[in-house]
């Protein structure tokens, strides 16, 4: 028997929805260490400017092509990322 298309359609973009949510997730802690510890020894300013600057561009491409994971996922990276770089210049020394 083959599986329903729109039904698994559904599934795959719930998923997708989820995973736009969970991956940025995994930065929150880092920039909460950052912020309560106030100290941002071994992090990477510049690997937080890299990963704002990708997030900016899939943010772009997700709104011009109106798909709503990209759009999540890439506005949340671009938070987390600016509270962790952020956290660097205060904190931290680059």
């Amino acid at each position: 028997m083959m599986p329903n298309p729109a039904r698994t359609e559904r599934l795959v973009r719930r998923l997708a929805y989820i995973a736009g949510l969970v991956g940025p997730l995994t930065a929150l802690p880092q920039a909460v260490s950052i912020w309560m510890s106030h100290q941002a020894t071994g992090v990477s300013f510049w690997s937080a400017v890299g990963f704002t600057g990708v997030a900016v561009i899939w943010l772009a491409y997700g709104i011009i092509l109106r798909q709503g994971p990209i759009v999540l996922s890439s506005m949340l990276w671009v938070i987390f990322d600016l509270a962790i770089m952020s956290g660097v210049l205060r904190y931290g020394s680059i």
